[in-house]
């Protein structure tokens, strides 16, 4: 594996490290190539190394390098995931009983499942919130080491309204991943010869995205630390920690560093993804103590493309009249483009006009229903593939079916990614090309096609019996919604139909900011950007508005080739965002 010099000198050192890595520096291939030299170490022994990422995302991109580079059975000596699943599989799964309220057992209800949107509106109803509004406030409630909920001054939501939430999660034996988290901690502070026993079991522990890392899930791994037997690996940005509202600070980083005595010398200052001038715009937005550089030799390194800033009467005339002629302009397909935004609500309004314009989005207003159902991404996908074979969709179905089977079992079931997985797969393709093949009705398929996929998946032992029902549960509740959709017409939709919601590689991607963290695109919009949205109208402390800079700074660096800023008079009161003045890019 190539590395650059700022790359191997980390990885090549055997003390507790923390690297800093600027945006599309290279860190994941950092990561693999650190846990390719720590697994030499353990090979042949009953140590392992764990690997912690902040989403599943990043799993299965290291999992993916790590087939291609690692020897065989190489794989059996790590354990790459996220730190929900590392908890759940390591401690709550095997010493939940050691907890009074859960001795009888536990079942984990994952932010997107029906189950937790149901319990997140019966809260707003009782304490009178928007649950359009604050739906995802309640997704990233966290706690502190006392189990007392961390609010922000923002937050929609009272300490009364978060009990409630947890309370009611636990009269159903349900748990969340803030309790998960918890929970964990609890049991690691209660019996301290657990947190030995794990630390012995690690020899290393790479985290990934530690920027991101909540304070509980910090004293977490102080706890692994302490002990003696683990060595650390960290890699992160302080640069791009966004994620306050989930209790993550910049200044952990630098906190677990000197608890666990760590190098901080070692920096990724190169940028492999953005041209010079995307670059540039991020350094004038924030400096960084060690400039980030365009990589020389780099695909971008020689692209001239200035970003560019347009005022419009509204966000749907600028996109309109210059981003998607950029796109044709620049020979972008519609697959590398993203709009981005500070919020969900602006971008409802533009995915009914990409679409009014028959132009494919991923994103809101590009379904007719909640993408949240459990079965709705896992349908789309399968239905794509049926109308057009891509070994790309083919991967998106086994995440999807990894997804499920999480939701109706808490395992981790990875070996959907093996032979055996792909032969379910296929089996399952198989099914839905017979049904598709019978009626091309889009509500005969889902109905018909969950029950056969859900008895499927039990047979082979995929989901507990329990969960047969599952799918079809999730299938009729996405039928109901189309239905009673007034701008949708329900009747007519067909099975081709529900595969234009797949991500195929051919649609505009439709993001907030903060869930384009970790991606990059040939193309981006930035829409939104006035004073009230970023910085949020909400944001009054340094702090606060200081992490709303990060967010724009992670916006402008998912971009490779073409970058737009677009502010607009869709609003009276709409003020071109500060961030955009003499106080950051100097544009206006």
């Amino acid at each position: 594996m190539n590395l650059t010099r700022e790359q191997r000198d980390a990885v090549n050192c055997d003390a507790n490290t923390l690297l800093e890595a600027c945006p599309g520096s290279g860190k994941t291939r950092a990561i693999v190539a650190k846990l390719l030299r720590c697994i030499e170490e353990v090979r042949g022994t009953p140590r392992k190394i764990a690997v912690i990422t902040y989403t599943n995302a990043a799993v299965y991109e290291i999992e993916s390098r790590l087939r291609i580079y690692a020897a065989t059975g190489d794989l059996d000596c790590c354990e790459v995931s996220t730190i929900h699943s590392f908890c759940l599989n390591n401690v709550l799964s095997r010493f939940y009983w050691r907890l009074d309220n859960y001795a009888g057992g536990f079942r984990m209800i994952p932010p997107d499942g029906d189950e937790f949107q149901h319990i997140v509106q019966d809260v707003c109803q009782r304490f009178s919130l928007n649950y359009f509004f604050v739906r995802e406030e309640f997704e990233r409630l966290t706690r502190d080491a006392s189990g007392r909920p961390i609010l922000r001054r923002t937050s929609a939501i009272s300490s009364e309204a978060a009990y409630d939430f947890w309370n009611q999660l636990g009269e159903r034996g349900a748990v969340d991943f803030s309790t998960l988290i918890y929970l964990t901690y609890r049991i690691l502070q209660e019996y301290p010869s657990l947190s030995h026993a794990l630390a012995c079991r690690f020899k290393w522990i790479l985290v990934d995205e530690f920027q991101d890392t909540s304070e509980l899930q910090v004293e977490i791994l102080k706890k692994l630390h302490d002990d003696g037997n683990s060595r650390f690996f960290l890699v992160g940005d302080p640069h791009q920690s966004i994620f306050g509202f989930a209790g993550a600070r910049p200044a952990l980083m630098h906190e677990f560093s000197t608890h666990i005595g760590a190098r901080t010398d070692f920096q990724l200052s190169q940028n492999w993804r953005s041209n010079p001038q995307i670059i540039a715009h991020a350094e004038l937005l924030r400096p960084r103590t060690v400039p980030m550089v365009p990589a020389m030799g780099g695909p971008m390194a020689a692209d001239t493309s200035v970003p560019q800033y347009v005022h419009h009467s509204s966000s749907l005339t600028a996109l309109q009249d210059h981003f998607l002629p950029s796109l044709a302009d620049f020979d972008i397909d519609y697959g590398e483009a993203a709009i981005l935004a500070p919020d969900w609500f602006t971008l409802f309004p533009i995915g009914r006009f990409l679409r009014d314009y028959d132009i494919p989005i991923v994103g809101p207003g590009a379904r007719p229903y909640r993408g949240t159902h459990i079965f709705a991404r896992f349908a789309e996908n399968i239905c794509a593939y049926l109308e057009q074979p891509n070994p790309r969709l083919i991967r998106n179905i086994q995440r999807e079916l990894h997804r499920i089977i999480f939701e109706a079992s808490r395992q981790d079931r990875f070996d959907v990614f093996t032979y055996s997985g792909l032969v379910t797969i296929f089996r399952i393709l198989q099914i839905g090309g017979t049904l598709r093949s019978r009626s091309p009705s889009a509500e005969q398929w889902l109905t018909v096609a969950a029950t056969e996929f859900g008895s499927l998946l039990v047979t082979e032992g995929f989901l507990p019996i329990s969960s047969a029902n599952l799918l079809s549960e999730s299938a009729a509740a996405m039928c109901e919604q189309m239905r009673r959709s007034r701008d949708f017409d329900f009747a007519n939709m067909t099975v081709s139909d529900l595969g234009l919601f797949a991500p195929t590689g051919r649609s505009v991607h439709l993001l907030t900011m903060h869930a384009a963290k970790g991606m990059e695109f040939d193309a981006v919009a930035l829409v939104g950007l006035h004073e009230g949205q970023i910085p949020n109208r909400r944001s009054q402390t340094t702090e606060d508005i200081d992490e709303n800079r990060r967010l724009f700074y992670v916006a402008i660096t998912r971009a490779r080739r073409f970058l737009l800023y677009i502010t607009d008079d869709g609003r009276a009161n709409n003020t071109p965002s500060r961030f955009l003045g003499p106080d950051g890019l100097g544009l206006l």
